[in-house]
């Protein structure tokens, strides 16, 4: 590595190489039954320069020393086009954050067989069925081990290991004309991840919804749990991405220190969680983790920034540099800003006082992808894939075909309560259940 860097710097002012080697296990059932079982490696870096002035990048799975020169060479090649660098690869006196990195690694997980993984993948399938035999499920179950190593010429970077087991689990019953889907999905980074409470969790929301009711189109109170929370906390995600409201597409963009949403809500990115799927003792830039206050109180702190968007903006790091990729392998990407662990505060309220409080009004458990909305304006329309019907404090059954519409932004001033219990939703994000006044509310042919 130490190599590399110095032949890059030759023809360079600065240069990062990031390096990854990971293992994966993925096991798949399919109607109840085991349907593959796979074993995937990657091993791959990225060379990332700064060349007058600009930035250059390129990648490769191969780690050779051939492999090496042609990193060099494609890394210079594409600075000519490059974006203008407007940082500095951060030096080992540039870290702040924890004094101690979160613990990501575990060693049970690590030696966790495909043979393992069936078998919860298997006692996951038979939790669910166990009332309803007829429900058809489909399991994904995943062990990770992932081995990260960045350096760059200012003598900064780090190293770390990682380990995570996910699981990603639905029901599918069907009877008579209806079609009834419930999942969920979780995981750790330690090895006491419970996936039987995952199971049981489906289970529970299977027998909730096997009764259908009706709900009426127009305004109603609407209560959003963890799980159905997630398509406003992502558009919240987007509006305090420091690229979006650099680039002017972010309805946030100028009001920090304003009150931007109710008091009730704090909003925090936070990688420094033990075990927690998206912590990191490092971004993939080398800038060490650290809790990010987003939102305190209802009031805009700042945003979120990689290292080149926070050169843009005149600011620093916050350390949410990470390398995504929609497709191919993540370290193919140049760094950009995102989250780890996206939170939203708890607030005082009892969950079931809040529900009981409901005259009439439906809540939103799961959603069909993340909803349509507009990113500059914060409105949104979600299609309610598992909702349920409140009528007089009491939860009466399933609704179907029902859409809920609002602004995100202004929805987020019209909180009736905050749960006081936060739960994790799909393994990152962290959010109470929240009951809002009145949201419009449509129902098909009705």
């Amino acid at each position: 590595m130490q190599d590399l860097l110095n032949t890059a710097t030759q023809s360079a002012e600065a240069a990062e190489i990031y390096c990854v080697n990971s293992e994966t296990i993925p096991v798949f059932f399919e109607v109840n039954k085991l349907k593959n079982i796979e074993t995937r490696r990657t091993n791959g870096a990225a060379l990332r320069i700064i060349k007058s002035g600009q930035i250059g990048f390129s990648s490769s799975t191969d780690t050779g020393e051939t492999a090496a020169r042609e990193l060099v060479s494609m890394a210079a090649d594409s600075a000519v086009i490059g974006e203008p660098a407007k940082f500095d690869f951060p030096g080992p006196a540039a870290r702040g954050g924890p004094t101690s990195p979160p613990r990501v690694y575990d060693d049970k997980i690590a030696k966790l067989s495909a043979g393992e993984l069936v078998r919860m993948g298997q006692e996951i399938i038979d939790i669910i069925t166990e009332d309803v035999p007829s429900i058809k499920c489909g399991v994904q179950l995943e062990r990770k081990v992932e081995e990260v190593t960045i350096a760059n010429s200012n003598n900064g970077g780090g190293s770390y290991s990682k380990t995570t087991l996910t699981a990603l689990a639905d029901a599918l019953l069907v009877e008579g004309n209806d079609i009834f889907v419930v999942y969920a999905m979780g995981g750790s980074c330690h090895g006491d991840f419970d996936h039987r409470s995952l199971a049981q969790e489906i289970r529970k929301r299977v027998r909730l919804g096997r009764n259908i009711a009706t709900v009426s189109t127009g305004r109603m109170p609407v209560l959003f749990t963890p799980r159905g929370i997630m398509p406003l906390l992502i558009a919240l995600q987007s509006a305090l991405n420091g690229k979006t409201a650099l680039d002017g597409a972010s309805p946030l963009a100028g009001r920090i220190g304003q009150q931007v949403v109710d008091p009730r809500i704090s909003i925090y990115d936070d990688p420094t969680l033990d075990d927690v799927l998206g912590s990191c003792p490092m971004d993939g830039e080398g800038v060490q983790s650290r809790r990010t206050p987003l939102v305190e109180a209802g009031i805009l702190r700042g945003f979120y920034y990689d290292l080149q968007t926070a050169g843009r903006a005149g600011e620093s790091s916050t350390g949410n540099g990470f390398r995504r990729a929609i497709a191919g392998d993540h370290f193919e990407s140049q760094p950009a800003p995102d989250t780890t662990n996206a939170q939203i505060a708890p607030g005082g309220d009892n969950l079931e006082e809040m529900i009981a409080s409901m005259d009439e009004g439906i809540i939103v458990d799961q959603v069909m992808g993340a909803g349509q909305g507009n990113v500059l304006t914060g409105d949104f329309s979600i299609n309610v894939h598992l909702g349920f019907k409140v009528e007089k404090g009491e939860i009466v059954g399933r609704v179907k075909d029902t859409m809920v519409a609002g602004n995100t932004l202004e929805v987020l001033n019209n909180i009736a309560a905050v749960s006081s219990r936060a739960e994790w939703a799909y393994g990152q994000y962290l959010a109470p259940a929240i009951l809002f006044k009145s949201l419009g509310v449509a129902a098909k042919g009705r």
